[in-house]
């Protein structure tokens, strides 16, 4: 007996159910790679900029890491 596969679609979307895991943000030095700590807010990662920048001046360039948590959601059978 074979086996049968169908099909179907399917939607990708962030994760907003309670019990997802929190959308988290931090920032990265791109002159000497410092990071700052892991945050659910990104305010705390801009305070964390402005007082690395504070320190080392020449230090203008940084890159932001955001994680967002996705879901997979099944849809109609094709």
């Amino acid at each position: 007996m074979g086996t049968v596969y169908r099909p179907r679609e399917h939607t990708i979307a962030p994760n907003r159910e309670p019990d997802a895991e929190p959308i988290t943000w931090s920032a990265e030095c791109m002159a000497c790679s410092a990071t700052s700590p892991v945050s659910e807010g990104h305010i705390q990662t801009q305070d964390w900029i402005l007082k690395h920048v504070r320190e080392f001046p020449a230090h203008l360039d940084y890159r932001e890491h955001v994680t967002l948590p996705y879901r997979v959601r099944p849809g109609r059978w094709l």
